[in-house]
């Protein structure tokens, strides 16, 4: 599955997103197909997730952006390892 991100005017706008493994007002980590997507930042809010559509949209200012690897388990998983 292709996915796409767009920044404009402090909308963000993702499309691929399978699911939003995590979201803070200075961190979103989106699960893609096959990896994931780590935006950095501040101020960051949601306006809508659609996971039939695989659409993430969200507001805020961006510092950094990082793809990686699959994502496995979930934010809990990780904690409790």
């Amino acid at each position: 599955m292709a996915h796409s991100f767009s920044y404009i005017n402090g909308e963000i706008t993702v499309t691929g997103v399978l699911d939003v493994k995590e979201f803070g007002s200075a961190e979103i980590l989106a699960a893609l197909e096959g990896e994931s997507l780590l935006i950095r930042g501040s101020d960051f809010k949601i306006v809508s997730v659609d996971l039939k559509e695989t659409r993430l949209i969200a507001t805020g200012k961006i510092s950094s952006m990082q793809y990686g690897g699959g994502i496995s388990g979930g934010f809990f998983k990780r904690l409790f390892k």
